[in-house]
């Protein structure tokens, strides 16, 4: 039942369009079961077809046949010992050389053996590389009269058989076929067929498919399995092959005296084309038929479709926080109500979400300069009451040398004049820390600056390397070894700088860093610069420069720790970082 909605008209009402594409697409589906009709000829088409597709397996046996014929006669004038003792070696040498070239795609090797050795090959390598064991395997097998065939066995990716007729007594002459031009191009010419060759256990031995394309490799793997399968049961008949890429007729035949299976494969789509015509006739026929219900609903089908496309598409961009997204549409139906309503509650979670993140921000701000300015008071006590003890010990020099350092880290951590400083800024500073740190604790650490000066211009929050070397110097307290920290620098790939703080330290446990991240900065037994910690880093990085920049931790195999900070790409209005101001401050905070 249609039902009229309040504030529409029956003729614009989306139920009574959605009724009307409703009845066409039924319509349309009976057309399309009638078109399914066709199935019925497949069968009688098929079995009308499989003597002739038999005929191409029979061709490529009735062609291995004829090769290894030859490769039997030639086989047997080279075992002709009479010829042997008449002909000098190197004439001999020659009809080896001459039958290589005669059938380079073919043969791999071809070997005279005599008294357990190779005397003669081609290539002529091959003398040098043949194993004892097989010479003594083809010896005992050509011990009776006639030619002797190996079974198949793999040389590098090959498929190799080898074919040995004995000469007299100590001499045997042999040759190894390359069983992959058995399956060559010049079996199958111009056709779509791919030919597979099994042996009667399974084994695959070789094929003509093309392999360099990624598609192709994964189905031949798959049909592979699946041949070998019907190779192992023996049958001799037509098969259907389904592979995750396609259909295939599969004809299989081993009347040679090898016991080898031969198959050619072909997609069913060409090994029947009778029947691909009457599919594209049948199509033919029902789109006709259809033409005119496609023609009436396409314009039913777009009024409803754009719409919901435009309704969804603004719904998506504000899941994804968009809170811009608006629906514009000039319409009299119940999509207009839709987007009236969702543009009205846009506008009210733009206006509080505006709210609350300037508030946020504000304070989030606020704190991060408060920790920011402020000096741990443990830190002074302990620093001048290492000066005074360098005093009391008359190392007037490295006293002077910690109270200039200290003045200096004092006036660059309270310094008004701006958060974001130079890279170069920032290590100038990060020595005088370390040195500080080496009067107070000794040679418990060593630190290593390898920053090109490149990157010397690359802004970054102040006292963040120093915040990170003296996390490493504190965790790295208790070992016994002397922690060694690396400080360089890299540019990404993907555009901006990447600097490295790694230590040998013994490293932070990795639920224990995942707390100092999550749950805030836990309390040292070491009282640092001030009261900034890993969390406060990452915080201050990506509220100033956005969230893919911030720091990345690593665990070394050998022990130790590696933080990665990731900063943004820098040009020539970033050459006086140091003097910026609380207001470029503000405006890199929001971004």
């Amino acid at each position: 039942m249609i039902r009229r909605l309040s504030g529409t008209s029956f003729a614009s009402s989306v139920s009574t369009k959605l009724f009307i594409l409703t009845f066409l697409s039924v319509v349309i589906a009976f057309l399309l079961t009638a078109f399914f009709g066709y199935q019925r000829l497949f069968e009688p088409i098929r079995q009308n077809n499989e003597k002739t597709l038999q005929g191409s397996v029979v061709q490529v046996e009735n062609y291995i046949k004829t090769l290894m014929n030859v490769l039997q006669s030639q086989l047997l004038f080279l075992s002709n010992p009479v010829l042997y003792d008449k002909l000098e070696e190197s004439d001999y040498v020659r009809l080896f050389d001459d039958m290589m070239t005669y059938h380079q795609d073919q043969i791999h090797s071809i070997y005279l053996i005599e008294n357990d050795k190779v005397r003669i090959s081609a290539p002529y390598g091959y003398r040098f590389v043949m194993a004892p064991g097989r010479i003594g395997e083809i010896r005992s097998q050509t011990a009776a009269p006639g030619i002797w065939w190996s079974a198949p066995y793999q040389i590098g990716e090959r498929a190799i058989i080898t074919v040995a007729k004995r000469i007299d007594r100590n001499r045997v002459v042999a040759l190894d076929l390359d069983l992959s031009t058995l399956t060559g191009p010049q079996i199958v010419q111009n056709e779509p067929r791919r030919i597979y060759l099994f042996t009667g256990d399974g084994e695959y031995l070789s094929t003509n498919t093309y392999l360099a394309h990624p598609k192709t490799y994964l189905d031949h793997l798959e049909m592979k399995e699946k041949l070998a399968a019907i190779a192992r049961t023996g049958s001799n008949a037509y098969s259907d092959v389904q592979t995750s890429h396609g259909s295939y007729a599969v004809l299989s035949s081993n009347q040679n005296r090898w016991d080898w299976v031969v198959f050619s494969v072909i997609e069913e789509s060409q090994a029947f084309p009778l029947l691909e015509t009457l599919r594209r006739q049948a199509l033919l026929i029902v789109l006709l038929a259809i033409v005119l219900a496609v023609i009436v609903s396409g314009w039913i089908t777009s009024y409803i479709r754009k719409p919901v496309i435009q309704i969804t598409r603004q719904f998506k961009a504000a899941a994804r926080g968009d809170l811009d997204a608006r629906i514009h549409l000039k319409r009299s139906d119940e999509f207009t109500l839709i987007a009236a309503g969702f543009n009205r509650m846009m506008g009210n979670l733009r206006s509080l979400f505006d709210d609350l993140r300037e508030a946020e921000e504000k304070k989030r701000h606020h704190e991060l300069k408060v920790l920011h300015s402020q000096i741990h008071p443990h830190f002074l006590n302990n620093t001048l009451n290492a000066v005074y003890c360098l005093g009391e010990t008359g190392q007037t020099k490295d006293m002077c040398d910690m109270i200039q350092f200290l003045m200096g880290l004092l006036q660059y951590s309270t310094d008004k004049v701006g958060d974001i400083v130079t890279v170069e800024d920032e290590l100038r500073q990060l020595e005088g820390y370390a040195r500080i740190m080496e009067l107070r604790y000794g040679a418990v650490f060593e630190m290593d600056v390898a920053v090109p000066a490149d990157y010397y211009q690359a802004p970054i929050p102040k006292l963040t390397l120093i915040t990170l070397v003296e996390n490493s110097i504190f965790y790295g307290l208790g070992q016994p070894d002397v922690n060694h920290i690396i400080v360089t620098a890299m540019r990404k790939e993907t555009g901006g700088v990447l600097i490295e703080v790694s230590d040998t330290g013994p490293g932070i446990d990795p639920g224990k860093l995942r707390a100092l991240m999550e749950e805030g900065d836990a309390q040292s037994p070491y009282r640092g610069l001030n009261n900034l910690g890993l969390r406060s880093v990452q915080e201050r990085l990506r509220m100033t420069f956005g969230y893919p920049h911030g720091l990345h931790f690593q665990m070394e195999p050998e022990g130790g720790l590696r933080v990665t900070v990731h900063l943004p790409e820098y040009g020539p209005e970033r050459q006086n970082g140091g003097q910026r101001g609380e207001q470029d401050v503000e405006a890199a905070d929001g971004r």
